[in-house]
């Protein structure tokens, strides 16, 4: 969490000092430094809506599948889960049984 905050800060710094070139009259370097503030921004929130973590549980109104696999980048045991109202499909990561 703080890598991320930290980066968040840093890319709103970029961006604030792209704005502040502009205003003065600098013109392509202002507006390379708010692109690239932006696009830092962008990135790291949208990262954090499209990949969640895998141990994350659906709520009640997602159908379990009944797939299961398993994933080859973790070596995890995956379950397949199904949201009816919007097509989406979310995998979880089941916990192993001891």
């Amino acid at each position: 969490m703080a890598l991320r905050g930290a980066i968040i800060v840093g890319a709103a710094l970029l961006a604030c000092a792209g704005c502040a070139l502009i205003l003065h009259g600098i013109r392509i370097p202002g507006w390379q430094m708010l692109a690239g503030g932006l696009i830092v921004i962008v990135g790291v929130v949208f990262e954090r809506w499209r990949y969640r973590s895998p141990a994350e549980r659906p709520d009640s109104s997602w159908q379990a599948t009944g797939e299961r696999f398993i994933d080859p980048s973790t070596g995890d045991a995956m379950e397949v889960f199904y949201d009816p109202r919007t097509g989406e499909r979310r995998y979880v990561a089941q916990k192993q049984r001891t």
